[in-house]
């Protein structure tokens, strides 16, 4: 074989390999896309209403579990309850 034999090899083998990452990327992608209509309106600890106001965006935490595909939205309020739970959790 000659050098450009193997470089062109080399180029297919590249590109078949990014056409395989960008495929994988996608299908994470459309997976990310179906859990966020499973978004809940209100609060998974106390119930609140989620208010969709910029500041409601920036400070109220959405939990995705990929295994379990749930979504939970937490107030401001029940984050620091929902972060004690977790940590009791792992102590156990």
């Amino acid at each position: 074989m000659n050098k450009k034999h193997k470089k062109r090899l080399k180029r297919a083998a590249k590109k078949k390999q990014e056409k395989a990452t960008s495929q994988q990327s996608e299908l994470k992608l459309k997976k990310q896309l179906g859990l966020f209509e499973q978004l809940p309106q209100e609060c998974s600890l106390c119930g609140v209403t989620f208010p969709k106001t910029r500041e409601a965006h920036m400070s109220w935490q959405v939990v995705v579990h990929n295994t379990r595909e749930t979504v939970r939205l937490f107030c401001p309020q029940c984050q620091n309850q929902a972060k004690k739970v977790v940590e009791n959790n792992n102590e156990i």
